[in-house]
């Protein structure tokens, strides 16, 4: 078969333009430090890259949500703390009016200083965080309980859930009727009943009065625990969350990040190869010329 000067140039030229491209594409990834710049550098590569990505995606929004979840029940279980503290004192208080030896003026005295703790626990059920009341369920603009209203609950038993995983959400509020009651349960009333009982000097009222306290301490510190629990989980989940993402991540990088060491070679051999073409381009192409002037 005759091959001719022009199939010979042919040749080349298709030669020089793929390995021109393949320097482009190697310079611009050495430039972008990604090997994949665009779809038909690899479509199957970019494709697990956009799977790759969605998922970091995603574990960043369950951090966020993470974040608020543990700032919003991190913020409940301190009012919390305090709302245990107020009712541990009133406690001391109504143990120590309930000892027979002391005297009408005396529990007066301790009515005053529990006349204050109720007034602290209701300013604590009505706390709000970033502007939003607490303890109202969904109705975040309403105030928890009402003097007025003998401390019927006013907010509703929605919890606000967050997705803190992929299927998995967290409740991260406390209704305040599962903390602190309603109505003539509520822990308000119970240190009222408290200090009306100091006030009129009634023994029998008083020792009333510590049980039903003991009953709300009790209800506080469960509600307490449960918070524990959730935040003790979202710190596991947390680092669950880190392993994931360090896993995703070094798959996005060894599928779309560049090979400095390999590129820079394989560049290198296309500089070879386009002198070596250029070379003997040259060489065939003149010897064409001078055959065909002879």
């Amino acid at each position: 078969m005759r091959i001719t000067s022009f199939t010979i140039f042919n040749q080349l030229t298709r030669s020089l333009n793929s390995n021109i491209r393949d320097m482009y594409r190697l310079s611009n990834s050495l430039a972008t430090g990604k090997k994949i710049n665009s779809p038909s550098d690899d479509t199957s590569g970019m494709m697990k890259a956009m799977d790759y990505k969605v998922s970091i995606n995603e574990i960043e929004q369950y951090r966020k949500n993470i974040n608020e979840a543990e700032s919003r029940l991190g913020f409940t279980d301190s009012t919390l703390s305090s709302v245990s503290n107020a009712l541990i004192r009133a406690r001391e208080l109504a143990l120590k009016a309930s000892n027979g030896t002391e005297t009408a003026g005396s529990r007066a005295a301790i009515a005053a200083e529990v006349d204050d703790l109720r007034d602290e626990i209701l300013k604590m059920s009505n706390t709000k965080f970033r502007n939003r009341f607490l303890f109202s369920g969904f109705k975040t603009d309403t105030t928890a309980f009402d003097p007025a209203a003998g401390y019927a609950y006013q907010g509703d038993s929605g919890e606000i859930n967050l997705k803190i995983d992929k299927g998995v959400t967290m409740a991260i509020n406390i209704p305040g009727d599962t903390v602190f009651g309603s109505g003539p349960s509520s822990v308000m009333a119970v240190l009222d009943d408290l200090y009306n009982n100091l006030t009129n000097n009634s023994l029998t009222g008083i020792q009333t009065a510590l049980t039903e306290i003991d009953t709300a301490l009790d209800q506080v510190n469960s509600v307490r625990a449960d918070i524990g629990g959730r935040l003790n989980h979202l710190e596991g989940l947390r680092s669950n969350l880190d392993d994931r993402d360090l896993t995703w991540k070094t798959y996005l990088s060894d599928t779309e990040d560049t090979d400095i060491a390999e590129t820079v070679s394989e560049i290198s051999k296309i500089e070879v190869a386009l002198q070596s073409l250029r070379q003997s381009g040259a060489e065939i192409l003149s010897q064409s010329l001078l055959n065909f002037l002879r």
